[in-house]
């Protein structure tokens, strides 16, 4: 016999004795006997007797091309899958063989549709007038993008599934005055669910109902990475208050341990106790809880921070009072550098003063020009040395010191 022939000979021998293990390893985790898998492929046409798919698994060769895709089609693999010899059969574990069945099959696929179409359809007709139509309750986005990971038992998410602490300013304007300073508190979990990454979000909102309960937001959704913008996004729901809360930080590939903490870009909406408008703040995720005191040090990090650093002349003389080391820093500054006064207006106070000399149209003109001369940047970014800078206050505080 030619050598080539030897050599596909040998080479198709271990493909039918790989398929015929992995088949075997497949009726295991499903937990199906012989007896029962060739009644299960008779129910989707294709039928064979125990006594032939038994000798086809002693024998292993000469496995039919019709009866292998038959598989493929009750398993939901792929050729390739099931003739691998790094095949994993837990991968293709299901509770219900049944609704496994009707997903591989297109036919039912389109049967799902046309009905979902129709009791939505009816349903919408018999709630028109009487609020706003029923929502889809999937709520996890079928992402294909090879590039946005979503699966929690990927590396990258290695590290970042666990439990993390929130601190952020309250969005109420009265709770934002100097003198209260009053930091929202949550819990943000990343967990996983049955493919997806679940994250949840529950914000103690400082405020009690009228039996005296906690009044707290809750949001639920899933996370995903970026590995192309190095991010993790958090896309989250209330149904309590029909509300979205999109959160995203700086993500990288950690090897081992947990991640300690993040500065986080969050664009939600405004608490209920004022209009709602579309609002973005930032947020400090920490695996540790914070004491108090120690939050104190690192809540300048929780503002809209940017590059410059704008201060008025009177602030920057108190920094200077509280240390030795903050007059010499502060009293240099000012020597080396003209004084330039700076005005902060109220936008409603410019308003009235304004309306005194012009009309309405001709006010909100001059606001307009008067912001496009006032300094302001267009956006705002979480720099690494922001990240970085929080979690080394903390770590000098004693924190992460354990995974």
């Amino acid at each position: 016999m030619d050598v080539k022939d030897e050599k596909y000979k040998k080479i198709a021998k271990e493909v039918n004795e790989t398929i015929c293990e992995n088949l075997e390893k497949l009726l295991e985790a499903r937990n199906l006997s012989q007896r029962e898998f060739c009644q299960k492929m008779a129910e989707n046409q294709t039928s064979v007797t125990r006594s032939y798919f038994n000798r086809l698994l002693k024998e292993r060769q000469n496995i039919p091309a019709a009866f292998l895709l038959s598989c493929c089609d009750f398993f939901g693999i792929t050729l390739q899958n099931l003739a691998s010899p790094d095949f994993d059969a837990a991968e293709y574990i299901y509770n219900e063989t049944k609704e496994h069945e009707d997903y591989l099959r297109i036919e039912a696929l389109l049967r799902k549709a046309d009905t979902r179409k129709e009791q939505t359809a009816s349903a919408v007709s018999q709630n028109a007038g009487k609020g706003r139509p029923p929502r889809s309750g999937n709520f996890l986005t079928p992402f294909t993008d090879t590039e946005l990971i979503t699966d929690p038992s990927h590396s990258q998410f290695a590290g970042y599934l666990q439990r993390y602490y929130c601190y952020y300013y309250p969005t109420h304007s009265s709770e934002n005055r100097e003198e209260k300073e009053n930091i929202l508190k949550g819990v943000l979990e990343l967990s996983a669910e049955k493919g997806y990454c679940r994250a949840f979000l529950k914000i103690n909102t400082n405020t009690v109902n009228e039996h005296g309960d906690i009044n707290y937001k809750k949001y639920d959704g899933y996370a995903a990475i970026s590995t192309t913008v190095n991010s993790l996004s958090c896309i989250m729901y209330s149904t309590e208050l029909c509300e979205f809360c999109f959160l995203m930080f700086r993500h990288f590939k950690l090897n081992f341990g947990k991640q300690d903490c993040r500065i986080a870009e969050v664009l939600s909406s405004s608490s209920a106790a004022e209009d709602r408008r579309p609002t973005v703040l930032r947020m400090l995720l920490s695996r540790e809880e914070i004491d108090d005191t120690d939050l104190k040090a690192v809540e300048p990090s929780f503002l809209l921070n940017y590059s410059t650093i704008a201060i008025s002349g009177d602030n920057l003389q108190k920094i200077g009072d509280q240390s030795d080391a903050g007059r010499k820093i502060a009293d240099a500054w000012m020597a080396e550098h003209d004084p330039e006064p700076m005005y902060f207006c109220k936008e409603d106070d410019m308003v009235s003063l304004a309306s005194r000399y012009l009309d309405k149209k001709e006010t909100l003109e001059f606001i307009m020009n008067l912001r496009a001369c006032s300094y302001a940047y267009r956006y705002n970014k979480v720099s690494m040395k922001a990240d970085d800078a929080v979690r080394q206050i903390l770590l000098a505080r004693g924190y992460y010191k354990k995974n």
